[in-house]
């Protein structure tokens, strides 16, 4: 415990001081820009619509002559500008030296800047020899117009990233040029600037407020007029207007590039293009400034601790995974605040420290991982004799290195009693009738760079034992290509021959058993269709038969019959439609086992079927002797989703059969209750002397009366069998509940509308 504390102690006092050292240093600086640079196309913007730069491009020069031109010319530009009321005009010339020659040419440049009141001129702070000099227009010039300065501060790659709002040399204090012109309409913003305070000055120069420019999207452009075409009258006046007017050099070999991180197609910006990315931010407010220093530190040193965190927190499978999710994470952290807060937190150092915890971490797992190497050395030893298939590992001349328990047991008595016994002095193998040496088909699978697999092969154990085996040989192929060794696995297939077999003979069985099947289902098929044209047969002369009985019964005052031949005709009409009933239970059975029978579902009042049930069953419980109980506590405007003639059939059936097997004096209960959501129970109780439970499980199939055939109660038990199959037709389902001695209900379940 106290050497794994003293390891942790150890990590973080190392990542700590690397991230001191690290931001101290700025060491990363160059990966930081990098990735800055990246995140930088991610967040860029179009190009705005209010900035216009009038360019002194080729066209101009080929017409108004060399660089630089007579200051009339830029006077006259003015003079045009003038009306249209742009919100500012920004020369990017530095008119530093007086025209001896022509001076009038001078006085009507400062006339023209007179008359335009927010033309901006830029200072120039450089660099002349020894000393540190301002370069600024000629007084006249400067008293006329706003003066920001035109420096540019390139990073240590030399790419140009960032600009000073305020650059100072001595007691003058200058604007940056953009903000210059973005003042001139908005002075509100000088009270309140963006960018990192207070630079160190350095040979008298002092900057302040730093800021980043996000520049703009390389697919986009500002809107760009060629000096010559505004002379000429070639670009409306309305076009200027409310707009701010760059005008600068972009001809190509007359002003020097600025190398920027974003540019149109990858090239140098002029500049004048520099000063309009910057105007560009101040436009969007978009303007970027670096993480103070002391927050970039602590920023740092917390992901350094989140570093220490997970390292110790995760497993070394799960660490690199933790890592590089946090890696990310900290990437689109510096995305998020850019976007939202305009702050730039260079990620490089963090990054550095997060990786870097992943091997500090990982060395103390190096012993464990040993460790585990022996145990899973150990475990491959243990699953090879685990196997059911005999293993054999050999060198790369085929002696025995390796034989797993299966291995060992099918070689019996012959075991190889040292390892330096070669893998032929044991076994022969003898494939497609031809006998072959295991070197010889190790040499083939090297040839084939590839396992061999042989099945149903013959393999003779030291030339007293053969088994039918499958054989797989697979050669173990060094890193420079050359053999180091074999593995063979030998499975032995004489049960599996057995098996197959035995299977071959279950499969014959079940072949006559599906004949046996067809056979009882075409005898099944033809008794259907027996007993239906028999239906249909004996249903015409038994309707004659009915039909004269029902004549003879007739009263005729003229031929009376007597009493005796009376009673006759009434046992033929009883007897005849009780066969009626039975040939008719007959033909539905028949259509319903050979899939003819339909039913039209159709909606149907559960009062109403309940009562013409009860109006119909009525007489037959009056001529028993029994009572019968109604309790339908379900509303009367409930319907259900069901055939009718078929449901009546249903209850009938089973209200029937309560007064067929009741006992005499007893009662009948006709009760419904909804069940779920769906559906409602319709059940009937009888006090008759009820089933057995082995009884309950016969009585829904077709011919079982169980044991009323001895008995004077009439039926062919088939009507169970098909209310059955009618309650399905309609989605619903039947059921009982019977106790020997005391009574039976029958229940049927339909769908409600």
């Amino acid at each position: 415990m106290a050497t794994r504390h003293f390891e942790k102690s150890l990590i973080v006092m190392l990542l700590v001081v690397l991230t001191i050292s690290l931001s101290y240093t700025d060491a990363l600086w160059r990966f930081d820009r990098w990735i800055y640079d990246a995140q930088l196309k991610l967040l860029a913007s179009p190009a705005s619509k209010d900035i216009v730069i009038i360019e002194v491009d080729q066209k101009s020069l080929q017409k108004l002559g060399r660089w630089p031109w007579p200051r009339d010319i830029h006077a006259r530009l003015l003079e045009t500008l003038a009306p249209t009321k742009p919100n500012a005009i920004a020369l990017d010339f530095v008119f530093s030296e007086a025209d001896q020659q022509h001076p009038e040419l001078d006085a009507r440049l400062s006339r023209a800047l007179v008359s335009n009141k927010q033309v901006i001129l830029p200072v120039i702070v450089e660099r002349n020899g020894n000393t540190v000099v301002e370069t600024l227009p000629l007084p006249e010039f400067a008293r006329h117009a706003v003066l920001g300065h035109a420096n540019v501060d390139l990073d240590k790659d030399g790419i140009g990233r960032s600009i000073l709002l305020k650059l100072a040399l001595g007691n003058s204090q200058w604007p940056a040029m953009p903000l210059a012109i973005f003042a001139a309409h908005h002075p509100e913003i000088l009270t309140n600037l963006p960018g990192l305070r207070t630079e160190t000055p350095q040979d008298g120069v002092h900057g302040d407020y730093r800021v980043w420019l996000p520049f703009f999207d390389p697919s986009t452009d500002f809107t760009r007029v060629s000096y010559l075409d505004v002379l000429s009258g070639a670009v409306p006046g309305q076009f200027f207007t409310d707009k701010y007017v760059l005008v600068g050099l972009t001809a190509s070999g007359i002003e020097r590039d600025l190398p920027a991180p974003l540019a149109i197609g990858d090239r140098p910006m002029s500049g004048v293009d520099f000063v309009a990315a910057g105007l560009d931010g101040l436009i969007k407010q978009t303007l970027w400034q670096p993480l103070p220093g002391h927050w970039q530190f602590l920023l740092s040193l917390a992901i350094a601790g989140i570093a220490i965190k997970i390292s110790t927190c995760f497993s070394l499978r799960w660490l690199a995974l933790a890592v590089s999710i946090l890696s990310i994470a900290i990437l689109l952290f510096c995305l998020a605040l850019l976007h939202a807060s305009h702050y730039w937190f260079a990620p490089s150092v963090a990054l550095v420290v997060l990786i870097i915890s992943y091997p500090l971490r990982s060395w103390r797992h190096f012993e464990k991982l040993i460790q585990s190497l022996f145990a899973e050395r150990k475990r491959a030893y243990i699953t090879l004799n685990a196997i059911v298939d005999g293993v054999i590992a050999t060198d790369s001349k085929g002696f025995i290195e390796y034989m797993n328990a299966a291995a060992l047991d099918i070689i019996g008595s012959k075991r190889p009693k040292t390892a330096s016994q070669n893998i032929d002095d044991i076994f022969s193998v003898e494939i497609d009738g031809r006998p072959l040496r295991i070197a010889e088909l190790i040499q083939q699978s090297v040839i084939n760079h590839g396992p061999l697999k042989f099945s149903n092969s013959r393999l003779s154990i030291s030339d007293q034992y053969v088994m039918n085996a499958n054989l797989t040989i697979a050669p173990l192929i060094g890193s420079r290509g050359a053999l180091i060794g074999t593995v063979l696995t030998i499975n032995d297939i004489g049960e599996r021959m057995i098996m197959a077999k035995m299977l071959l003979q279950k499969a014959e069985e079940q072949t006559v058993m599906r004949e046996l099947i067809n056979r009882t289902e075409q005898v099944s098929l033809a008794k259907s269709q027996f007993l239906s044209q028999m239906s249909h047969e004996l249903r015409t002369p038994l309707n004659a038969i009915i039909g004269f009985a029902q004549l003879m019964q007739m009263d005729d005052p003229e031929h009376p019959l007597a009493e005796t031949h009376l009673d006759s005709v009434n046992e033929i009409l009883k007897a005849g439609l009780h066969l009626l009933g039975l040939i008719n239970e007959l033909l539905d059975l028949a259509k319903i086992e050979s899939g003819k029978i339909s039913v039209n579902i159709d909606s149907i009042f559960l009062a109403e079927l309940i009562k013409d049930c009860q109006t119909l069953i009525a007489p037959l419980v009056k001529n028993k002797g029994l009572e019968l109980i109604v309790d339908n506590p379900l509303p009367e405007d409930i319907a259900l989703k069901a055939d009718p003639k078929r449901a009546k059939q249903i209850l009938l059936n089973f209200l029937s059969n309560a007064v067929k097997y009741n006992r005499p004096n007893g009662s009948i209960s006709l009760s419904s209750k909804q069940v779920g959501d769906n559906r409602v129970r319709i059940s009937i109780t009888d006090t008759g002397n009820g089933l057995a439970e082995q009884e309950q499980q016969l009585l829904f199939q077709s011919f079982q009366r169980l044991g009323a055939d001895n008995t004077d109660i009439e039926g062919t038990g088939i009507g169970l069998a098909i209310t059955k199959q009618l309650a399905e037709l309609m989605n619903g389902n039947v059921g009982l509940s019977s106790t020997p001695g005391v009574g039976s209900t029958f229940w049927v379940e339909l769908l409600i509308r």
